[in-house]
């Protein structure tokens, strides 16, 4: 079947998805970081127990992310013996139809492991940091 796009409507006979516009973007913007300025959605401590994403873009399976500030992620307290990696995350999410920053928390463990990111087709997890 063939299939064409995007032409202007006339009377209504247009109507486009946001997911044709998606696939269209997705077909040669590939899913990653804006690279300029190179501190887009950095992460840097704050000292503290929270992390700060710097101000960024990014696309993820066609979608557009934008963070237009900075902004704290607070970590979870560690563990007195056993050692943790959290990662901070960027999230393309199909059922909450966005995609958002968040800390996915790791396991505690003597020899710590990053958690898998998900990738299907309900979420897509773009890695910022191991922290």
């Amino acid at each position: 079947m063939e299939k064409s796009s995007f032409f202007n409507s006339v009377n209504g006979d247009r109507k486009y998805k946001a997911e044709e516009f998606a696939r269209y973007f997705s077909s040669f913007i590939g899913n990653g970081i804006f690279p300029n300025p190179s501190t887009n959605c950095q992460v840097l401590s704050n000292n503290d127990m929270t992390v700060r994403i710097l101000a960024g873009k990014a696309w993820i399976n066609g979608y557009y992310y934008e963070n237009t500030g900075d902004m704290n992620h607070v970590l979870e307290p560690a563990d007195s013996v056993l050692d943790r990696i959290d990662r901070v995350i960027l999230r393309w999410d199909k059922l909450e139809r966005r995609i958002y920053s968040y800390v996915k928390v790791g396991e505690y463990s003597s020899s710590p492991k990053p958690e898998a990111l998900q990738r299907n087709v309900d979420a897509y997890e773009l890695c910022l940091a191991d922290v």
